[in-house]
């Protein structure tokens, strides 16, 4: 989970550089809607291993309205630098 957030953090800082807007990844929602969506995948992916069609459903069900939850998250609105050179985030 630190990792993961590492390499949120340091592509957001990098696409600030470039784009007017990135991704809240300090909402509270992100975290949490990632957490749902890798769970429902997992779930997806060892319902598909035993042949189980209605776990299937409900992990597919499941993923997506947890990648739904995370794209109404409302981006952050920034200035874009008027001269554009990416410079490492770390």
């Amino acid at each position: 989970d630190w990792y993961a957030h590492e390499v949120f953090t340091k592509t957001s800082k990098l696409s600030e550089q470039i784009f007017p807007i990135t991704l809240d990844i300090d909402n509270p929602r992100w975290e949490a809607g990632l957490k749902r969506l890798q769970k429902a995948n997992v779930d997806l992916a060892d319902a598909k291993k035993h042949g189980r069609k209605f776990a299937q459903l409900g992990a597919s069900i499941r993923a997506g309205l947890a990648f739904v939850e995370l794209f109404t998250i409302p981006s952050k609105k920034h200035a874009v630098p008027a001269k554009t050179r990416l410079e490492p985030a770390y």
